[in-house]
């Protein structure tokens, strides 16, 4: 797998989620209103998509990638997969954007220091997964696109509910 190439789809990715946050950030509404505000009885709201993004690249290029340990513990137990959206747990914008910044940073310089071989090196996963670490990495640059479109959907969502354009 070519390294460039995987370093530019999650540099895209992670534009497009900055983006939409940004779009928030601007549209003159309650941020932490539209962070927190869920689209249906038991949807995420934004923040925790958002922060979900941050805590799986931890999870997965620190744990199961690298073989180490995370490096927020907090960060994975509140938003990785498994957890619940908290009503109480909100993280505001600036909170977001650091996690979303450390964490892929982190993510880009491991990926930066992976030969082409160590990129075809297939590794178990949960679930009798086999893929190898490229694949990893496109599919964490797949999961945040989801997560992304899923930002932007209650985002819309939002707004038709409290009837702005």
């Amino acid at each position: 797998m070519d390294q460039a190439t995987l370093i530019a789809g999650m540099e895209f990715a992670r534009d497009r989620t900055l983006g939409v946050l940004k779009t928030i950030e601007s549209s003159g509404q309650d941020v932490q209103k539209v962070l927190s505000w869920r689209p249906a009885n038991g949807r995420a709201h934004i923040a925790w998509q958002a922060m979900h993004c941050a805590a799986t690249h931890d999870r997965y290029f620190n744990a199961r990638i690298k073989g180490g340990q995370v490096k927020d513990e907090t960060l994975v137990t509140n938003f990785a997969g498994g957890s619940t959206p908290s009503d109480k747990d909100i993280p505001n914008l600036a909170d977001i954007r650091q996690k979303l910044e450390t964490t892929f940073a982190d993510a880009l310089a491991t990926v930066r220091g992976l030969s082409a071989a160590e990129l075809a090196t297939v590794q178990d996963f949960p679930n009798n997964v086999k893929r190898s670490i490229g694949e990893s990495v496109i599919l964490l640059t797949w999961h945040e696109g989801h997560h992304q479109g899923q930002i932007h959907f209650t985002w819309n969502l939002y707004k038709q509910a409290h009837g702005l354009k």
